[in-house]
């Protein structure tokens, strides 16, 4: 590999090219999203999310109910359960802290839908969802080590009310966005 050359071949590292991609990249961030050519469609898909995300924590559930019912858990030492369960209510404390700055931050919310306010939009929606799931697969672990189903309902509980608070804002954001 000679002088002005990158490590993926021959790709020029020129100044010139940079800049072309630079203008082409532009060129796409400023049209419309491919994603989500218009609001009703991102509205569809940010159901289709929320609905999915919100089932997953029932199955999670049945699943732990079907593996852990009337047989110990799955850890080797019981004495293990504690610890990790304490890891995880703190990951968790975490986790809705993000959630809770990626919905209601305005400098956040601002850079997410400055190039493409509907893309933004379900961004935000999306980030705010999947935080919120991974409580669920928080007490699905804890359920599966303990035996003990509690812990899976608390968290999916918990998942639900905050995929509850994501709709929303982002019901709130939607108020907002212009009308394409």
């Amino acid at each position: 590999m000679g002088k002005g050359h990158s490590w993926l071949g021959d790709l020029p590292l020129s100044k010139d090219a940079i800049e072309g991609e630079r203008e082409t990249w532009n060129q796409r961030s400023d049209q419309d999203s491919i994603m989500f050519p218009d609001k009703n469609r991102m509205i569809r898909q940010a159901n289709i999310l929320l609905v999915m995300l919100g089932i997953s924590p029932a199955v999670y559930i049945q699943i732990a109910a079907l593996v852990v019912f009337g047989r110990p858990g799955l850890a080797r030492d019981p004495a293990i359960i504690f610890p990790v369960l304490l890891g995880l209510l703190a990951a968790s404390v975490v986790n809705i802290g993000f959630l809770a700055i990626s919905q209601t931050n305005q400098r956040f919310l601002e850079k997410m839908v400055k190039s493409n306010p509907v893309q933004g939009a379900y961004l935000v929606l999306s980030t705010g969802a999947i935080l919120s799931e991974a409580l669920a697969v928080y007490g699905l672990i804890v359920t599966l080590l303990s035996g003990s189903i509690i812990y899976a309902i608390g968290f999916s509980l918990a998942t639900w009310a905050c995929l509850i608070w994501v709709r929303g804002k982002f019901k709130q954001n939607l108020g907002k966005l212009p009308d394409t």
